[in-house]
């Protein structure tokens, strides 16, 4: 299901997150300051890993931070590193439906609710046990009636998260992702540590079939468990593309204070590749070979010291046993972004760790971008290049900074060194946003930089002295990006010609929008918030641009929600918001938690707005299954999806019915 960051983690995941960030100082794709100095920027392609040679990068690696004194000593924890589907044909039987919010058209996002037109599922946490599908038939009149659940196996985990669930091109399974965190006995660690006090974890990432080919009597299939994190995930047809960080704990770095130099270099020398690569579990059993080190890359030019590692499944879904294959390469990741043709991760040779104050990054900081290519289920890497700076703090918004069309990637990324929260009272200006253009030149399997911007023909910056870049989306040849500090510029780049980039048009409006969806007779609607003439934030902001003119755009009308304090579940997933286009109106479904007065006095429920694309013009309609908001909510689990003229909306873990 596709129409053209997760949910925040539960209290006992946020705990075991905080324990683990202050523990990982060498590792890299984290957030806080920088740990080491930046290394050199050329010859960034990655080598395959010959046998035995991914062991030995490592062991240098562990060899240099050792002299540095920044092995660790004592306890550490484990696991933690760093437009629309095709709508039925008129006299089908089933009505048009919404879908998953997606980037790229055809390339499908996991989320919470899926429906096949006359089914419905959702993915919720549970009181107690694993998580829960639950299964849903439309009657006669189009409401929801409960068919049952799978609850889903927990294997003794102490928490469970839930990522989303796809569809199999078939609609008879769905794939389900989750996180899980359990725990590690010592030794299997460290030997000899079990005397050290420590509450081992693993993380990994599930990713477990459920056969819906007989939606009552649905059932729970094969898993498979990746240790790691999940960075993201995608499908493409039948090849569901999870992308998964790795951050190994070694024995040489849990070893006591005081362990002597010929200990610890010992220890380094016992490093084999079994210890570095993540492991995989069939059905919560014995864990067993995930890849190969040949099956891995190195960046030999990569100087930084983090010892973390990417690694790229593409699983088959219509396989029953969930058939895969991995790739791998060393280095943390930022993002994923995925064309219909291509794969691209971003990664940084800098190390930065979470601290008391928000994320800064190192000065100069470069984001290196690896492309792959997807065939038959294989991934093959095609090069890599580099931009200025990074992707910007939104883990949920960073695939937005890049999208590949005419086989060049544009990318958006930001070269300030600290968020906006921490700069917009400082009389420092923070730098601009950059667009870069890279292409790929096979002959040394490089993303060749084509243009930037600005540049010395086109200097004009991308955003004024102290904006931050809040929300970017590209749409064939045009690029949109917002920047905001008091009021938001709305910037339109012309890309039709990839060697020669330019701004074309701008328009300043109150507040900001941190999500651009594309919509016809050039109109762009924005989600975000609004702000006074002093950039005091205030209410949720929905507003209707005009870019048939790209020199020119307009907002024809914005809607103010709520007062200070006002939420949606945008603020916490991009795949929170549900439009449906019937005709020259987009309906738009959007779960909120709305105060009337400056945080206070909460109003929660499904707000409904809606666009005439063909008159220019956005409404606000009725607040569907008002409730007390006051007690907050978790936003980040409401969903909802539209088929034929009912709004079906999950929230609090029950799925309602409306007519809209």
């Amino acid at each position: 299901m596709n129409t053209p960051l997760h949910a925040p983690r539960s209290p006992v995941h946020q705990l075991l997150a905080a324990a683990l960030l202050l523990s990982l100082a060498a590792c890299g794709g984290g957030g806080g300051t920088s740990t080491e100095p930046p290394a050199a920027q050329d010859s960034a392609a990655l080598s395959a890993s010959r046998p035995g040679e991914l062991a030995t990068y490592v062991q240098q690696r562990l060899r240099t931070l050792d002299a540095q004194g920044r092995l660790g000593g004592g306890a550490t924890l484990v696991g933690l590193p760093v437009t629309a589907s095709p709508q039925p044909t008129a006299g089908s039987a089933t009505p048009a439906r919404s879908s998953t919010l997606v980037q790229e058209a055809g390339v499908d996002e996991a989320d919470l609710i899926q429906t096949d037109g006359s089914h419905l599922y959702t993915l919720q946490p549970a009181a107690s046990g694993g998580p829960r599908v639950a299964v849903y038939s439309r009657d006669t009149a189009g409401r929801a009636q409960a068919l049952g659940e799978v609850a889903l196996p927990t294997d003794g985990a102490l928490d469970i998260g839930v990522e989303g669930m796809v569809f199999s091109s078939d609609q008879q399974s769905l794939a389900v992702l989750t996180r899980r965190w359990l725990p590690v006995p010592a030794p299997e660690v460290c030997a000899g540590c079990a005397s050290i006090t420590v509450a081992w974890m693993r993380s990994t990432v599930d990713v477990q079939r459920v056969d819906v080919s007989t939606p009552a009597a649905a059932s729970a299939g094969e898993r498979i468990s990746i240790d790691g994190i999940l960075v993201d995930s995608r499908r493409i047809g039948d090849s569901l593309i999870v992308v998964t960080s790795h951050r190994p704990t070694l024995p040489v770095e849990v070893m006591p204070t005081g362990t002597s130099a010929a200990d610890r270099a010992a220890a380094i020398a016992r490093v084999t590749t079994a210890d570095l690569l993540p492991r995989m579990r069939r059905n919560g059993g014995a864990s067993e070979p995930l890849l190969a080190d040949t099956d891995c890359y190195l960046q030999p030019a990569n100087g930084s010291l983090d010892l973390s590692f990417t690694t790229i499944t593409v699983f088959n879904l219509r396989s029953p046993t969930l058939a895969r294959s991995s790739r791998c390469f060393v280095g943390g990741s930022e993002a994923m972004y995925m064309s219909l043709g291509h794969l691209y991760v971003a990664t940084t040779r800098w190390t930065y760790t979470e601290g008391p104050v928000p994320l800064v990054y190192p000065p100069q900081i470069q984001t290196d971008i690896h492309k792959f290519a997807l065939t038959d289920g294989t991934v093959t890497y095609r090069g890599t290049g580099q931009v200025d700076g990074h992707l910007g703090w939104n883990g949920e918004q960073k695939s937005y900074r890049l999208s590949e069309h005419n086989g060049d990637l544009r990318v958006l990324s930001f070269t300030g060194e600290a968020g906006w929260a921490a700069t917009r009272n400082s009389a420092i200006a923070a730098s601009p946003a950059r667009l870069t253009v890279l292409r790929e030149r096979s002959s040394d399997q490089t993303l060749q930089t084509v243009a930037t911007l600005p540049n010395a023909t086109r200097s004009a910056a991308i955003g004024k002295p102290g904006e931050q870049v809040f929300a970017v989306r590209f749409v064939g040849d045009r690029g949109y990006v917002v920047t905001f500090m008091r009021t938001d510029p709305l910037y339109v780049l012309d890309l039709s010609n990839p060697a020669d980039p330019r701004t074309v048009g701008e328009v300043e409006v109150a507040g900001f929008s941190e999500m651009l969806l594309p919509l016809d007779n050039g109109l762009l609607l924005g989600v975000g918030r609004d702000a006074d003439s002093a950039g005091r934030i205030t209410g949720l902001k929905v507003a209707l641009f005009d870019v048939s003119n790209p020199a020119a755009p307009t907002q024809r009308s914005s809607l103010t929600l709520g007062a200070a304090g006002s939420s949606s579940a945008m603020d916490f997933s991009r795949h929170g918001l549900n439009m449906m286009v019937v005709g020259n109106t987009a309906r738009v479904a959007l779960p909120v938690n709305l105060s009337s007065t400056d945080y206070r006095d909460w109003q929660a429920g499904l707000q409904q707005l809606q666009v005439d694309t063909a008159a220019g013009t956005l409404v606000k309609r009725s607040l569907l299954g008002a409730r007390d908001g006051s007690s907050g909510g978790p936003l980040w689990l409401e969903r909802s999806v539209q088929i034929g003229d009912q709004v079906y909306y999950l929230s609090q873990g029950t799925l309602q019915t409306f007519d809209w």
